[in-house]
């Protein structure tokens, strides 16, 4: 059974501020609980939610999409007052599928790609994390805010792949193919999450050749019947949306591109991008 235990506390828990907290390493975190409280202060007033290790910024979010994304892959939307930051897959076929993008942490570094523990588990770590840190930016609006959060943790492990989680921001000026080919490539892509009331349809091309292209319609009804729960004003290019954690998207090409069709502007589109790989990648 996973561990369920009490974090330090939120250093400037404030409101119009950014409150911090630092994990020692020292076992390998699949889940985060915030508990929100005090007088007014939900995930609608998380205006980003920054995770770093070793100092360099591995994920970010705002608490409202975090909850809309939660609920896509099928989780319990927020109460206002507990927010899931999950590190994992949820809800893919196989476990070794979900936990593979849990965060190691507390494993020295181990440069023998054959070393072994007892259990015939990997050992080898050239890149582990000594530092883990959550900052919480804080709306202006929300009134004495309080915050804390529990984690959701086995032992120690190597640290292998993680969800890097990327946000990029554009404004399309009006109705018509937007294009997008600025999005950096490298590592293999887990998702793209699109937030948008404006899709017609989304055209992903790789090297110039089309591998996707569906309408939100099309797009809901298939991952209605795989293991997906589609949410309104948002579109997801999602390679597991059978429940196969082997899926993904290839991003390693010279010419990658998303070609948006827009019904009309939207000054406010946003994309996150989930790569899957170490940290020192995209």
């Amino acid at each position: 059974m996973k561990l369920t235990r009490d974090l330090p506390g939120f250093e400037g828990v404030v409101a119009g501020g950014r409150a911090t907290l630092s994990i020692p390493p020292s076992h390998t975190i699949h889940e985060l609980l915030l508990t929100m409280g005090g007088t007014t202060f939900t995930e609608q007033h998380i205006d980003k939610i920054t995770i770093k290790g070793n100092g360099k910024p591995l994920f970010e979010c705002s608490g409202n999409e975090l909850d809309i994304m939660n609920q896509f892959d099928g989780m319990a939307a927020s109460d206002g007052n507990l927010l899931r930051l999950n590190f994992e897959r949820f809800g893919l076929k196989t476990r070794a599928g979900v936990e593979l993008t849990a965060f190691g942490l507390g494993m020295p570094q181990n440069m023998n790609v054959n070393a072994k523990d007892k259990l015939g588990r990997s050992l080898y770590n050239p890149t582990p994390l000594t530092s883990f840190h959550i900052e919480i930016e804080i709306n202006a609006t929300a009134v004495a805010p309080e915050l804390s959060a529990k984690a959701r943790m086995s032992g120690p492990s190597p640290l292998g792949n993680i969800i890097k989680r990327r946000y990029y921001g554009y404004s399309p000026a009006g109705a018509g193919i937007f294009q997008i080919s600025d999005i950096p490539v490298g590592d293999q892509m887990n998702r793209i999450w699109i937030f948008s009331d404006q899709i017609s349809s989304v055209e992903l091309q790789r090297d110039h050749f089309q591998v996707f292209k569906r309408t939100p319609a099309e797009n809901n009804l298939v991952q209605s019947d795989g293991a997906k729960t589609p949410q309104a004003n948002l579109f997801v290019i999602d390679p597991t949306e059978e429940g196969n954690g082997g899926e993904m998207i290839h991003s390693n090409v010279d010419d990658f591109r998303l070609l948006l069709d827009m019904a009309a502007a939207d000054p406010d589109l946003k994309i996150y991008v989930d790569y899957i790989g170490g940290p020192l990648g995209n």
